[in-house]
């Protein structure tokens, strides 16, 4: 019931976005997989230039267009079309160059040079833009720059996988046994509801990352503030909520406010959200809020009563610029939500060799990328080919990690990864922790199977009330009935009683 219903919203999402042509005003997902979401100009590796295309323009704040980049010719008779919405996924596929000038090897041209000549990249100008416009062209198979293969972000990616748009890993030549390494959590997310991962025919998408979550702290701050920079002291400190609380005011005071130990209060969202025993409704299609949300809006609203954060939104210009504030002329904060991408993609130049590692009060994960060929996929030996070395083939994977430091997929490449010694320039060394072997136990228990395909815009619904109640606005009867009767009013099938 479920498939057909999502499939059904998966429509009226494409004939709403053509009408309206405007992009989620999600914006915690700018970010959210893989750092920065600007499109690079350079073309290294690919015959023909950047192209820019302006069908599915979408348009920013300020009145200006956000137009695609195209990376090669999609008209060649043998174009393979892969979409993004930046160059992460472009920069493992095709040389290019990077911020310097310098050309860089991508892993999968060196390994499949001819494969590589046939492959056009369209990146979208950013997640927020990204399904008006991959919808828009999913609609219309003609349409050269019709996706063979597309990136597929945590927050929607069941979307997709529980729609009619995409074909199962079994028809591109993979097997259970190639991703027998992968976590059970990224493989929940690929495969469609009710559906067995072991069997690749409910397998639609497949993933290259691996995102155990953590709090990532400024070591100069901690030892102002906190009076330690040891990591075990430190994961003691952050393995309740009562002792982030306590943190957080001890900062507070002891900075006279100039430093705050959390930007804002949803840095603790993703913690509790992404560690919930239920999602946001069940087989019966009725809306729930689990414990920890409304534990998330309680803790919300401690941290805004006794003025414990600046109270920016996540990704915004104030949210950064405390991010590299020295608490004394500038304001600053001390932690911030973080997994494995976060830490390399993210942090800012004051974390340099000054980042300590903790575990948060839960077990959770944050973002990802999965890759999925659509059902109309021109060449499904070749989608095949490309999912397989990016998330099953451990050699391959370990070439990403030495490419752009992620934390892969795949246990087998990450111990090699973390046998040879990987290392992060943003950790503190006087702490002596390890980034592969910190972040190793946290992926072994992730759980995503509270994960629905409307997560993305849900969670939005659920910020604006939390935000209402953290305010005093709403008490929380009201910010939890209005939330439901939000939803139910985007979702018709989701009960709000």
């Amino acid at each position: 019931m479920k498939k057909k219903i999502i499939s059904a919203f998966l429509c009226v999402s494409m004939i709403s976005a053509m009408m309206a042509g405007c992009g989620s005003n999600n914006a915690t997902n700018n970010a959210a997989g893989n750092g920065d979401n600007a499109a690079t100009s350079d073309d290294a590796g690919n015959d023909a230039t950047a192209d820019s295309d302006t069908e599915a323009a979408e348009t920013n704040g300020d009145g200006s267009t956000v137009e695609n980049t195209v990376y090669g010719d999609a008209s060649a008779e043998d174009a393979f079309v892969v979409w993004g919405w930046n160059d992460d996924i472009r920069n493992l596929l095709l040389d290019h160059d990077d911020a310097d000038g310098n050309n860089v090897e991508a892993p999968f041209q060196k390994k499949y040079p001819d494969l590589a000549k046939r492959i056009v990249f369209v990146n979208s100008g950013g997640s927020d833009y990204y399904q008006t416009k991959v919808d828009e062209i999913l609609a219309d198979e003609s349409n050269e720059l019709y996706p063979d293969l597309m990136g597929l972000e945590v927050d929607y990616v069941l979307k997709y996988v529980n729609g009619d748009y995409l074909t199962n890993v079994a028809d591109c030549g993979i097997v259970a046994d190639d991703y027998a390494n992968q976590y059970q959590y990224n493989l929940d997310l690929g495969t469609v509801i009710g559906g067995d991962s072991s069997n690749p025919e409910d397998v639609k998408a497949l993933f290259w990352q691996a995102t155990p979550g953590c709090f990532q702290l400024r070591a100069d701050f901690c030892e102002k503030y906190l009076g330690t920079t040891d990591a075990n002291e430190l994961n003691t400190m952050f393995s309740t909520w009562d002792g982030v609380l306590d943190a957080a005011k001890k900062v507070n005071e002891a900075s006279n406010g100039k430093v705050k130990l959390f930007s804002g209060y949803d840095e603790c969202f993703r913690v509790l959200a992404n560690s919930r025993t239920s999602g946001w409704y069940g087989d019966d299609d009725k809306l729930t809020v689990d414990d920890k949300m409304t534990q998330y809006m309680e803790l919300a609203k401690s941290l805004c009563d006794d003025d414990l954060t600046f109270e920016t939104d996540q990704w915004s210009t104030d949210w950064y610029a405390n991010m590299e504030g020295d608490g004394e002329t500038s304001n600053a904060a001390l932690a911030y939500c973080g997994c494995p991408w976060f830490t390399y993609w993210c942090l800012k130049d004051p974390w340099k060799e000054n980042t300590i590692l903790v575990s948060a009060p839960e077990q959770f994960f944050w973002g990802g990328t999965g890759l999925a060929a659509t059902a109309g996929c021109s060449d499904k030996e070749m989608a095949g080919t490309i999912i397989k070395e990016f998330t099953c083939d451990t050699d391959f994977m370990v070439s990403i990690n030495a490419a752009n430091s992620d934390f892969v997929n795949n246990k087998e490449a990450i111990k090699e990864i973390s046998a040879a010694g990987a290392t992060c320039d943003y950790l503190y060394p006087a702490a002596g922790q390890d980034f592969m072997s910190f972040f190793l136990p946290l992926a072994d228990n992730i759980k995503a199977d509270v994960a629905t395909a409307e997560d993305q815009d849900i969670n939005s619904m659920w910020a604006t009330q939390v935000k209402e109640y953290a305010n005093g606005n709403k008490d929380m009867d009201t910010a939890v009935a209005d939330f439901k009767a939000a939803v139910h009013d985007k979702f018709s099938y989701l009960s709000a009683e």
